[in-house]
């Protein structure tokens, strides 16, 4: 789930970020807005996943024991 997550949020950023600088036939503003979409999905899903780990927000999400 952890590397999926990465992959996707990596994906969206760099799709992102080529349509920000006008690369590809979307938008810049659609570029910015799903760069921005990316990094807030992975913040949020790292967070609440984290607190649904264990209770507590110390990075614990998705990490091996």
């Amino acid at each position: 789930m952890e590397k999926t997550l990465k992959l996707l949020t990596l994906l969206g950023k760099v799709v992102g970020l080529l349509a920000a600088i006008d690369i590809t036939p979307m938008s810049p503003k659609f570029g910015a807005i799903l760069f921005f979409a990316s990094s807030l999905a992975k913040d949020t899903i790292n967070r609440l996943g984290d607190f649904l780990d264990n209770g507590k927000a110390d990075n614990s999400f998705g990490s091996t024991p």
